[in-house]
């Protein structure tokens, strides 16, 4: 019996022949409540920053590195090329889509549009989970906003980029949520995220451990064959496009990473950005100055340990300690491997995309302890959710000026087609520009 076997949506009762719309009444129902919210989400997601609609952009390497690579590499070298120490199929498919399908005035909407899609994935998986912890519409709905409202993470929206975060997240989730029956489409959808991931980028593999561990204690063949997919994912991209990378830090002082915690996963989403910026200030000259920042150091033990052990102790909330690990190791791989080494993180805003899965973890597995621990645990978890939704919401609709203003790229493809030699901007502001020389 596996750890977080719970009572699942009532199956529907049997039915006399003559009355099939009983049975298919609820599921229809529930379908309709996905398919509305997720596009109710997608309006929320583009509306957050509407100029990378009006105007239309390519985010930094997204245009400067991968659709110039679209634009001279051969289709089966620019789809397989990797960047940065590893392959990002995401990246390679949507600007080498974006190189052949459209015009160049018009290519970074079709990359915005698949963008789009990666980032609702999470939030589908959450919506229309079977899961008992997350049966009520309302724990769903809260589901997807926790993660729609990860403070500081702008740069991984809307752009191909970045996707490779959305479906590390996707993974963490699957972790967390029982397997579907094996013929089903659910099945097929989790099975295709599992493979891409790893090809998009490494956070995924750090997930890997964790789902032969879950195979191993469940005995579950689902839970092996998921294991089993991602693995396959992980051992294409380690074994063929995995390489060192001299940019990126590849090592870790506990210290530092006990400080960003505390900046990035305790005062960021619950004091909110401008309070953050001004404490994790303070951290750093505490640091520059060649001392700890004793408070901010432990702070985090302080709060995680007893988390932990309360997801350890209730057996009804495993959801939770899944998804609290899966948090934790992908934090430690992806501030392990970024760009610059970890302590540029400590940061208020910097490197947003390594810190969204974690986060995002972190705030689903208090959720899930909100949903299925004992009277007066359950709602203190419930309470601290509150506020992650409401702090989350209102940071949510302040999004990061630097990101969410650009140059045009309509305008900017137009000065290329007037002048050959011209090399359009990508955004942010004055960071690069794209190399697209003509066809002889």
């Amino acid at each position: 019996m596996g750890w977080d076997q719970q009572p699942v949506r009532d199956a529907p009762s049997p039915a006399p022949e003559d009355a099939p719309l009983t049975i298919t009444r609820p599921l229809r129902r529930d379908r309709m409540f996905v398919s509305g919210t997720l596009v109710l989400l997608a309006l929320a997601i583009c509306l957050r920053m509407p100029d990378i609609l009006i105007e239309s952009r390519f985010w930094c390497e997204e245009g400067n590195v991968f659709f110039h690579n679209a634009w001279v590499m051969p289709p089966g070298q620019a789809l397989f090329h990797p960047f940065g120490g590893y392959l990002n199929l995401a990246a390679n498919a949507g600007t080498l889509a974006a190189r052949w399908l459209l015009p160049v005035r018009l290519a970074p909407y079709l990359t915005m549009i698949l963008a789009l899609l990666v980032q609702l994935c999470p939030l589908g998986l959450l919506l229309g989970a079977g899961d008992g912890w997350l049966r009520p519409r309302m724990v769903r709905v809260a589901a997807a906003l926790l993660v729609l409202f990860v403070p500081a993470v702008e740069e991984i929206w809307l752009q191909t980029l970045h996707c490779q975060f959305e479906l590390a997240l996707c993974c963490g989730i699957i972790l967390a949520l029982r397997p579907e029956p094996v013929r089903s489409l659910a099945t097929a959808f989790r099975f295709a995220l599992l493979l891409l991931a790893p090809l998009c980028g490494p956070g995924a593999i750090a997930l890997l451990p964790l789902f032969l561990a879950r195979a191993a204690l469940d005995r579950d063949r689902g839970r092996l064959w998921q294991a089993l997919v991602l693995g396959i994912g992980s051992v294409l991209q380690l074994g063929l496009f995995f390489h060192a990378e001299h940019s990126r830090g590849y090592s870790l002082d506990p210290i530092v990473l006990l400080d960003i915690f505390t900046v990035r996963h305790l005062y960021l989403p619950f004091l909110g950005i401008a309070h953050t910026d001004l404490a994790a200030r303070l951290i750093e000259v505490r640091r520059q100055s060649g001392h700890v920042p004793l408070k901010a150091t432990l702070l985090p033990i302080l709060v995680f340990g007893p988390f932990l052990l309360l997801t350890l102790r209730h057996r009804i909330s495993r959801p939770a300690f899944w998804l609290l690990a899966g948090g934790g190791i992908v934090a430690c791989a992806s501030y392990f491997g970024a760009i610059g080494g970890a302590e540029g993180l400590i940061h208020a805003r910097a490197g947003g995309r390594y810190i969204f899965v974690p986060q995002a973890l972190f705030s689903l597995s208090i959720l899930a302890l909100a949903a299925t621990a004992p009277r007066w645990i359950g709602l203190g978890a419930a309470a601290v959710v509150l506020w992650l939704l409401a702090l989350g919401g209102v940071e949510y609709v302040h999004p990061w000026a630097f990101i969410g203003h650009g140059p045009p790229w309509r305008h900017e493809a137009a000065l290329w087609q007037a002048d050959p030699a011209y090399q359009p901007h990508v955004w942010p502001e004055s960071w690069a520009t794209v190399s697209l020389p003509r066809r002889p």
